[in-house]
């Protein structure tokens, strides 16, 4: 059984380093639509129990209730550690058994096979971790409910989740999961993302959006 936490924040700052690729007044409806891909595509994941949304956002929790995840409240956001923290927690409260799956809501092309090979990995003192594509980082974590691995998202944060692992007398199993890899936080993330000529609710957004300017890519 596992439980997937996702960490998202919407609103008129979401998203800010896109820069010109995405207007500014469109980012929010963006960063809805990538949940929306998120959570159809984890419905199709047998393994996963429950989806947890951790957000400060009234209308992603909206959405996210709309779409059947619990809402966990963001009440003083303080970043995706902090966010991944209470969502675990909340998961440890009422599933201790549980595995749980962390993730951002920035993963539109999420496979549902990826999720159920990162879920077969995890158990009883093993942890399963997805190298981000870009920047060392760590595109998401499997592991018991109940353990409370120090988190460190951010620039080269795989490297110092696996050392946290370690340090708990715990085995890390890399996974080969590329739809879990690549999270659309940057211009070139995104660029690179539309060049491959995606499906989906997000794909669709961005496809309206610059169909008047004539810039689909």
């Amino acid at each position: 059984m596992a439980e997937v936490v996702i960490a998202v924040r919407g609103g008129g700052e979401a998203k800010s380093r896109y820069g010109d690729l995405v207007a500014p007044r469109d980012r929010a409806a963006f960063v809805e639509a990538m949940l929306t891909d998120m959570l159809r595509a984890i419905a199709k994941a047998p393994s996963v129990t429950q989806v947890r949304v951790v957000t400060p956002t009234p209308e992603i929790a909206a959405l996210a209730r709309a779409m059947g995840a619990l809402v966990v409240p963001e009440i003083e956001p303080a970043g995706l550690n902090a966010a991944f923290r209470l969502g675990r927690e909340q998961v440890a409260r009422d599933e201790a058994q549980a595995i749980v799956i962390l993730l951002p809501g920035d993963l539109p092309g999420l496979e549902p096979q990826d999720l159920e090979a990162l879920t077969a990995a995890a158990g009883p003192g093993r942890i399963a971790m997805v190298r981000a594509a870009r920047d060392g980082g760590t595109g998401a974590l499997a592991f018991p409910a109940g353990l409370d691995l120090p988190l460190a998202y951010g620039p080269d944060s795989f490297a110092r989740h696996l050392a946290a692992a370690r340090a708990l007398g715990l085995e890390p199993h890399e996974i080969d999961a590329p739809s879990l890899a690549h999270d659309l936080d940057r211009p070139a993330d995104l660029r690179e993302w539309l060049a491959s000529r995606p499906e989906g609710a997000a794909a669709a957004l961005m496809t309206r959006l610059a169909a008047p300017a004539g810039n689909a890519a």
